[in-house]
Order: C-alpha cells, then structure tokens, then sequence
C-alpha cells in the first residue's frame, strides 16, 4: 500500500460519500417539492443541488481510483491499468454530462440515460477493483463484496431505466409501483450503498495512511 495516496484519497471518499447522500436527499426533495405540476415553473432550489453532487462524487473518486491504482499495480499491472481506464472514462462522463445538463446544453431527459451508463462504467469499475483488492488481501472481505454490490446496482440502472421506458416516461415509472418496488433493491444499493462503501473505504485508507 502506498501510504502517501492513501491520506487524500481518504478525505475523497469521505467527500464522495457525503455528496452522494446530498445528491440522494436533494433528488427525493426535487421530486417532492419542485417537480409537481403546481410547481414545476417556479424557481428550484433542490434540483440544481441534485445535478451539481454528483459532479463533485465521481470528481472525488478520481483521487480514490489513483490511490487503487498504486496499490494494485505492483501486482496487477494490466489488470489495474485496465480498471483505471474503465473507471476514468465513466467517471469522466458523469462530470461531463452533469456539466452539461447544468449549463442547459442537454435537457434532463437527453441526460438521465447518459449519465446512467456512464454510471454503470463506474460500476464495472468498482467491480473490478473490489475484486482485485479483496483477491490481493488489500480491502476487508465485507467491505470489497459491498463494492462489488455497488457496482452491479450500478449496471443494472440504465438497464431499469430502460425497462420502464426511458427518461421521458419517468413520471410514469415514478407512479408505477410494480417497477418501484422491482427497482428497490438496484436503487437502495445504489444510492445507500456507495456512501456506505465509501464512508468504510475513506476509514480503511485513513488507518493505512
């Protein structure tokens, strides 16, 4: 392990993890408050905040994937350089189409698909280097399969969204309880899950560090 990446990216994947929960809490007071038919023209105040998190998430875990890649390269070098990669690029795209969305280039329903997918590259990366790091003894068992969790609700997201008939039908999958309750598990994990994971990753790297 690599003592002097772990420091920082410790205090990174406390930051991802406290605005992937600001992200969560923003989205249910969006949809709550500012997404009613009575108040969908007054000025929002939670949806922004919505869309800045996780600009903020998955630019903090580019810190937190430095500091996996030095600790797995020594003995995984094509492995590690792979998972970076993947994870650079989905990570990236987050950031990139959140910004976008945010500065009115793309509408909300061009950009939820986009930024699901590129969630899920996320989630293939998180796999990845969860397995990697539970393999070479680096991550508690627990807190690796919890990664690995993560990263399948991640991928299985875009899936959802597509099974209920893309962005544009989100009111409706909102009001169907079927899919919500189909949906409970990828999402619970998903959004309780990360800050769970990374809250447990930010203390491991805090005690190697």
């Amino acid at each position: 392990m690599h003592t002097r990446c772990t420091r920082p990216a410790s205090w990174a994947a406390y930051f991802s993890g406290i605005t992937a929960l600001l992200g969560l809490v923003s989205l249910i007071l969006f949809f709550s408050f500012e997404s009613t038919p009575g108040t969908a023209q007054n000025p929002h105040f939670w949806g922004p905040i919505s869309d800045i998190s996780p600009i903020f998430q998955m630019g903090s875990m580019l810190v937190v994937l430095l500091a996996f890649f030095r600790m797995q390269q020594s003995r995984a070098l094509g492995f590690s350089l792979a998972g970076s990669a993947i994870g650079i690029i989905g990570m990236s795209g987050v950031v990139l189409f959140q910004f976008l969305l945010l500065i009115k280039v793309i509408t909300f329903e061009q950009e939820v698909f986009l930024v699901l997918v590129a969630t899920a590259v996320v989630g293939l990366w998180l796999i990845l280097v969860n397995y990697l790091g539970k393999r070479q003894g680096d991550l508690p068992s627990r807190l690796a399969w919890l990664g690995i969790a993560v990263g399948v609700a991640f991928i299985f997201e875009p899936l959802m969204l597509a099974l209920a008939g893309g962005a544009v039908a989100w009111r409706i999958f909102m009001s169907n309880y079927l899919l919500l309750a189909g949906s409970a598990i990828i999402f619970l994990v998903s959004y309780i899950g990360f800050p769970i994971w990374a809250f447990w990753l930010g203390r491991v790297f805090r005690q190697l560090s």
